[in-house]
């Protein structure tokens, strides 16, 4: 969304404007936090289980960037306060 011309967001912050002028810059950035959590994934779990959780991962992110972020449904407070208490959950539970 970052580099999108077509998505309007008016109050980037300076690090995301910055990347947007630079589009190889900001999929660089997107690349290494991918293959990040990639790894992550494959030494918490293991390759297969691993594998499999970063494309679910990947899809998730994916279509909760495409649901609220074109709407306005939440903004970035909103959303940071629904992955807190995602996160807590998912921690009392386990």
């Amino acid at each position: 969304m970052n580099t999108s011309k077509r998505v309007a967001w008016p109050d980037k912050n300076h690090i995301l404007a910055t990347a947007a002028t630079n589009p190889a810059y900001s999929r660089c950035i997107t690349g290494a936090l991918f293959l990040l959590g990639a790894i992550l994934c494959v030494v918490a779990l293991g390759w297969g289980s691993g594998l499999f959780a970063t494309v679910v991962i990947l899809m998730a992110s994916g279509s909760v960037s495409v649901l609220f972020f074109p709407f306005h449904y939440l903004g970035v407070k909103g959303i940071t306060i629904l992955y807190i208490c995602s996160l807590a959950l998912e921690l009392l539970i386990h």
